[in-house]
C-alpha cells in the first residue's frame, strides 16, 4: 500500500468504511493537523457509532483549546526531571521483580513479568503494590482478544471483565485522596476543566493514562527480547555495551510499534496525498506501517541497534504526542540494563503467542529459556 498512490481505501467486515494513511509523510500530515484530523471521536477503528465513551472528556479524546487545559495538570509529572526523580524507584521495584525469576532456566516471560508495567507507573499512577497483578494482567486483556479460537460472545465477555477490573481498581484509587504527586492524585482537576457532570470524568482521565502506559512499555520489550533470543550478532553487540543508550530504546520502539494505528475524523474536507477526504470521514494512521517506510529509514526491516536518526512514530506526533515518553524510555532503559546484567544467555524456548487485536502489537505468551549471571 505504501507504493500506491493516495491514502488507502477501506472497508470492514461490517462495511465501515474508511481511510488508510500508511506512509511516513502521510502519518504525519494526519497526526499534526489536530485541527482537521479530530482525536474527539475515538482513536481505535473498533469504536465507531457515536464514538468512544470517554471522547470530549479524557486526555487523548480532546482537541485544544480543552486538550491542553488537561495536559497541563499532568505536565510536571512527565517532564525529563520528573522522570529522573522515579528513576531510583523503578530500579529498586525492577530489581525486586528480577529476584521472582532468578534461577528459573525457563518461563514464560509474560506471565512471569506480569507486574513489570506497574514497575515504572504504578508508583506513578498512585496505584497499591498489592493491586499490580490485577491490574497488570487485565490492561493486556482489554486491548483484546489472547485465544483464537473464542466465540465472539467469549471475547466480549473478557474485554469486559478485563475493563470492570480497571474500572474497579482505579475507582478505589480515586476514593482514597490519591496524592497530588500522582496522576490518579490530579485528576480531579480535568472534571471541571470538562465541566461535563454526566461523567465520571476523573475516573475517565485515569483510565486513559493507564491504558495509555502500560502496554507500550511491555510490548516494546518483548519484541525485543524476541530478537535478542533469536539473532547471536545483536545479543552479542547487546552485551558488549556498557548501558543502554537512547539509540536502542528508540530502535526497539520503531520495531515493536506497540499501536499499530491511531484513529482521527475529518472534521471538514481536505485532501492528503491527493486523495480528497470529506467532512467526517474516519482516518487511520497506521503508525506501524510509517515506521518501516523504506523512503524514510533505510533496510527498514532490519534492527540496527544504533540506527541514527530515528524518525520513528511510536510516540504519535503533534499535540497528541505520548506526555508519558520519557517515564516510558526511562523504564525501557532501566530493564535493559538490568537484562544485560542479570543474563548471561537468552533463547526461544519455544513459539511466542500474540494479542488478538488490530490496535495493540501484542504478545501474550513468550517462552524463554535463560542462563543466567
Amino acid at each position: 500500500m505504501r507504493k500506491s498512490e493516495g491514502l488507502g481505501k477501506q472497508r470492514t467486515p461490517d462495511g465501515q468504511e474508511f481511510l488508510a494513511a500508511v506512509r511516513h509523510a502521510d502519518v504525519r500530515e494526519v497526526l499534526s493537523d489536530h485541527g482537521t484530523f479530530s482525536s474527539a471521536y475515538s482513536t481505535m477503528l473498533t469504536v465507531r457509532g457515536d464514538g468512544d465513551v470517554a471522547a470530549g472528556a479524557a486526555i487523548h479524546l480532546t482537541d485544544p483549546p480543552l486538550h491542553p487545559e488537561i495536559k497541563r495538570a499532568f505536565t510536571p509529572l512527565m517532564t525529563v526531571p520528573a522522570a529522573q526523580r522515579l528513576q531510583q524507584d523503578i530500579t529498586e521495584r525492577m530489581s525486586e521483580l528480577f529476584e521472582t525469576i532468578r534461577g528459573r532456566e525457563s518461563f514464560d516471560f509474560c506471565e512471569a513479568m506480569i507486574t513489570l508495567p506497574m514497575t515504572i507507573t504504578g508508583k506513578l499512577m498512585g496505584i497499591p503494590q498489592e493491586k499490580w497483578t490485577v491490574t497488570g494482567r487485565a490492561t493486556v486483556r482489554a486491548m483484546g482478544g489472547v485465544d483464537a479460537a473464542q466465540s465472539e460472545m467469549q471475547r466480549r465477555f473478557e474485554l469486559f471483565e478485563a475493563h470492570t477490573t480497571i474500572m474497579s481498581v482505579l475507582g478505589d484509587v480515586l476514593e482514597g485522596s490519591p496524592s497530588e504527586d500522582s496522576v490518579s492524585g490530579r485528576c480531579p482537576v480535568t472534571a471541571h476543566a470538562v465541566g461535563d457532570e454526566s461523567r465520571d470524568v476523573p475516573l475517565l482521565n485515569a483510565y486513559a493514562f493507564l491504558m495509555g502506559a502500560n502496554p507500550t512499555v511491555p510490548q516494546t520489550i518483548n519484541q525485543t527480547l524476541i530478537l535478542l533470543a533469536g539473532d547471536d550478532d545483536l545479543w552479542s553487540w547487546f552485551t558488549r555495551q556498557e548501558e543502554t543508550d537512547q539509540r536502542f530504546v528508540d530502535e526497539a520502539l520503531r520495531w515493536a510499534s506497540p499501536v499499530n494505528h491511531v484513529l482521527r475524523r475529518a472534521t471538514a474536507d481536505t485532501v492528503v496525498a491527493g486523495t480528497e477526504v470529506p467532512a467526517g470521514s474516519l482516518v487511520t494512521a497506521w503508525i506501524a506501517s510509517a515506521n518501516r517506510d523504506e523512503e524514510v529509514f533505510d533496510d527498514p526491516y532490519r534492527f540496527v541497534p544504533d540506527r541514527s536518526p530515528n524518525r520513528h512514530l511510536a510516540f504519535g506526533l503533534g499535540v497528541h504526542r505520548c506526555i508519558g515518553q520519557h517515564v516510558a524510555a526511562l523504564g525501557m532503559k532501566t530493564f535493559f540494563d538490568l537484562w544485560r546484567k542479570n543474563v548471561r544467555s537468552v533463547r526461544l524456548d519455544g513459539d511466542p503467542k500474540h494479542l488478538i487485536s488490530n490496535f495493540l502489537n501484542g504478545v501474550v505468551y513468550l517462552p524463554l529459556a535463560v542462563t543466567w549471571k
